[in-house]
């Protein structure tokens, strides 16, 4: 079948995985046969957009209910894309790192296995595919949270098991209750609830609160976060991933499957749960930048500077308007290629200097100007400062905002931006203008394979801030088809 194409990007990956557990390569046959899937599944992700865009493909149908099926559409590309772009710089930037973290073979066994669920999520036609594939994301990233087999690291994996395994439970709840009333769980732009029937409301808003709170765990929402900065005991470029692209990433395009394809935007609007959904969001975005202040470990304070970047994007999402929508989606990708630079800068300090907290870095700005310099690009970005693409992001939430009639949004929003500044600002300015142990006879950026993927995100990033439209022009026609 013609329409079988759909399932090589997600099934390749799985195939690449076994065959590196199999064969045992040597290092170097490893890292090209590594690169040479990524690039190649990149390659897969960009020819199905371009000939099979609002295709299908059955794979298992036992029922209605227990239908897995993959398809194509816009929203499938937008994260499908996302997604193995930057998995190929992780690759390459994981060949270097993880030689001082050992274990090779099962780290890229899982890694690659975890590209190829987190594009099954993508490509889910349906509820139950993308909840499939979502409980699978938790036991391919397990093992990369527990890679260093310390007892801290087994403490936090079995966290993060309850609390992913916890709100899949919710998701399934809310899947029942909802396929008992509407009879389907496909994605179908502005959803399956065509006709309210008030006397099913109640049942249709706690199968839509139970999923959002489910789905919302892997999001970091607050109260359900802690398990994210727990996660940092992993090596930094599955630190990148789950702050970056898969794991919570995968939560947030749940979430807007869940809300725009199954409920709609029209039904969202008529329950008055939205309103405390809305209180938690928030909760999210000042909580994550105020407990992000007070972390002198650098992973950690990017760790809950993720919880609240997540919650810009959530804000989107709930506002229910196209200007919100855009903002949330351009903040998932903006977001995206700032944090795993960040990510990316911090491990390389760590395997240059080894250096974890704020107060070890005076100077480090001057012995590793390239990476600190790429740091202080994507902090700026992350902040929001004209012209970068994190002020493009949060200019359309706060057009969403003023659009439903709330100018406390647009307010909240600048109050984050102020306090992202005030736990990302010292770390440049400790790095570069600090007086101690600053030695220009130890100059040493990190090597090529780590350095390379940092500057070519940075690229990237200003990129996306300098020239948004195409990447904009693209979000609007999802959000005209969903409102």
């Amino acid at each position: 079948m013609k329409n079988s194409i759909i399932l090589l990007p997600v099934i390749f990956p799985f195939i690449a995985s076994i065959l590196v557990l199999y064969f045992k390569f040597n290092e170097k046959s490893r890292n090209v046969f590594t690169g040479i899937t990524t690039v190649l599944n990149f390659i897969f992700v960009v020819t199905v957009f371009n000939y099979f865009e609002g295709d299908r493909i059955h794979l298992i149908k036992f029922n209605e209910f227990l239908d897995i099926y993959f398809k194509v559409d816009k929203l499938t590309m937008l994260f499908a894309l996302l997604v193995s772009v930057l998995w190929i710089f992780t690759t390459v930037y994981a060949m270097e790192y993880m030689k001082h973290e050992g274990k090779e073979d099962r780290f890229f066994t899982f890694f690659l296995a975890t590209l190829g669920v987190t594009l099954g999520i993508a490509f889910a036609g349906n509820l139950i595919t993308l909840y499939l594939f979502y409980e699978l994301l938790t036991l391919a990233t397990f093992p990369l949270v527990i890679h260093s087999d310390t007892k801290e690291a087994l403490k936090s994996g079995r966290k993060y098991l309850i609390y992913s395994f916890g709100g899949a439970t919710l998701v399934l709840f809310g899947m029942i209750i909802l396929f008992t009333q509407a009879g389907d769980l496909s994605f179908i732009p502005k959803g399956i609830i065509t006709n309210l029937n008030r006397d099913n409301m109640n049942l249709y808003s706690i199968s839509f609160i139970a999923m959002f709170i489910g789905f919302g765990v892997k999001a970091a929402l607050v109260p359900f976060h802690s398990w994210l900065p727990k996660a940092m005991v992993a090596p930094t470029p599955v630190s990148s991933l789950l702050h970056a692209v898969a794991v919570v990433k995968s939560g947030v395009f749940a979430l807007t499957r869940t809300t725009y394809y199954v409920y709609g935007a029209e039904f969202i609007r008529s329950i008055e749960s939205k309103k405390y959904l809305t209180i938690f969001i928030v909760i999210s975005i000042l909580m994550g930048s105020f407990l992000a202040l007070h972390q002198q470990n650098l992973k950690k304070r990017l760790a809950y500077s993720t919880i609240s970047q997540l919650g810009y994007i959530l804000l989107g999402i709930v506002l229910l308007n196209k200007n919100a929508f855009v903002g949330a989606m351009l903040h998932l990708i903006n977001h995206a290629v700032i944090k795993i630079t960040l990510f990316f800068c911090v491990g390389a300090i760590m395997y240059t200097r080894h250096k974890t907290e704020i107060s070890q870095i005076k100077g480090i700005g001057r012995e590793m100007p390239l990476t600190l310099g790429c740091f202080a690009i994507s902090s700026i970005s992350l902040i929001g400062i004209p012209p970068t693409n994190g002020f493009v992001s949060k200019w359309f939430l706060a057009l969403g905002g003023l659009g439903e009639g709330k100018v406390l949004f647009p307010v909240i929003l600048l109050v984050s931006a102020l306090l992202t500044s005030m736990y990302l600002l010292p770390i440049i300015t400790e790095a570069f203008f600090a007086k101690d142990s600053i030695n220009l006879h130890v100059m040493k950026e990190a090597p090529k394979k780590m350095l390379i993927p940092i500057v070519c995100i940075t690229v990237i990033t200003i990129i996306l801030g300098l020239f948004p439209n195409p990447v904009l022009t693209f979000i609007q026609e999802i959000a005209n088809e969903l409102m």
